[in-house]
């Protein structure tokens, strides 16, 4: 499974999202932590919801759904960005990081997306100062707390704007083995739009990066620039009935690939991870069941527990209520004991009206109250 979008998946979903530039947010929600929804308002357009999966992926949705109560990172979005418009929609290049302009009047605060690592959703004023962020950490470059300036890591290299001699440069000083992970990691392109790259360059896509020619090196910018600056035709592609990745336009290397056409790459990725999501609440039925199941044993023993309680409870009580005939009943029988056996004792009381057992073994008695 596809787990995250990649820097030129953003690129394009980018593109699509600009049709929510200028809608107001009319709710916020976090039903789950990793979930962040913004409900919104545009006029002409009506209610569109901007679906933010944390590390994962970014939707558009048409339809709402129930969403349970909100979680503390969501209401503090709600405090801060209430009736809000969504002014401006960037990606930061090269990196997986959607940045999100809200303004109202003369104010505007920004959120910063990252699709990088675990993902994370970071609050920040105008002046990009965190005011909160649904993960706080410190890494060796950067920390991501409140009133510090938010810094994201850089590529050493953009690979939308990628001159000559940087990717020859880049490709002289590669440490990999082979030049599509040189191109997956180091530029930043991923697993699939690097293999794209080398069948578009016709290049060997094993040999040494390092021993890439001037020719090889500018095929490869152009079909960098190919890449980056295609026509949105968007796909869903399949292997064996299940949809396998989502891509903006049809690619080489899903040749021979059975796909799937979609209006627009926002709906091929909302379809993709759908598919996910709902096996994924599947398995949380079953966890529920299983629950359930537990929960009507721990009940039914709680029941029965009850049970015992209330007959201990009502014998403790005749106990209490008749302390001083008990205690009478067993003095005699200590004082019999000590001149009978408990058999010559049990033939003894045959017949009594309140002492009904005498378990000689045991030296235990039955008593009737």
């Amino acid at each position: 499974m596809k787990k995250q979008l990649s820097s030129i998946d953003l690129h394009y979903l980018v593109k699509e999202l600009q049709v929510l530039k200028g809608s107001r947010i009319d709710k916020i929600y976090q039903p789950e932590k990793e979930l962040i929804i913004f409900s919104l308002h545009k006029a002409n357009a009506g209610k569109k919801l901007l679906s933010i999966n944390i590390g994962k992926f970014i939707s558009i949705a048409e339809k709402k759904e129930a969403y349970g109560e909100i979680l503390g990172f969501g209401q503090f979005l709600r405090k801060h960005l209430d009736s809000y418009f969504l002014a401006e929609i960037s990606q930061l290049k090269p990196e997986r990081i959607l940045k999100l302009i809200f303004k109202t009047g003369e104010q505007k605060k920004h959120l910063y997306i990252e699709l990088i690592g675990k993902g994370n959703a970071i609050l920040c004023d105008d002046k990009d100062i965190i005011l909160n962020a649904l993960e706080q950490h410190d890494f060796r470059q950067r920390s991501i707390r409140p009133k510090l300036k938010y810094s994201y890591p850089m590529m050493g290299y953009n690979l939308f704007d990628l001159k000559e001699a940087d990717l020859r440069e880049l490709l002289k000083n590669s440490g990999k083995d082979s030049l599509v992970i040189c191109l997956a990691t180091e530029l930043g392109l991923g697993g699939t739009y690097s293999e794209e790259i080398c069948l578009l360059a016709g290049v060997d896509k094993n040999q040494n990066p390092k021993n890439a020619g001037e020719k090889q090196a500018n095929s490869i910018l152009a079909s960098i620039r190919e890449v980056i600056n295609h026509d949105i035709e968007a796909k869903g592609v399949f292997e064996d009935g299940d949809v396998i990745d989502f891509i903006p336009f049809d690619l080489k290397f899903y040749s021979g690939r059975k796909k799937q056409e979609f209006g627009s790459f926002n709906d091929a990725i909302a379809y993709f991870y759908s598919q996910f999501r709902e096996a994924k609440e599947t398995e949380q039925e079953k966890r529920i069941k299983s629950l359930n199941r537990i929960i009507g044993q721990q009940q039914k023993t709680i029941e029965e527990l009850r049970k015992e309680e209330h007959e201990a409870r009502q014998n403790a009580e005749a106990i209490y209520h008749n302390y001083q005939l008990i205690k009478e009943i067993l003095d005699e029988l200590n004082k019999a004991s000590k001149k009978y056996s408990w058999k010559e004792i049990k033939a003894r009381l045959k017949g009594h009206n309140m002492i009904k057992d005498i378990n000689e073994k045991e030296r235990k008695i039955a008593v009737e109250i």
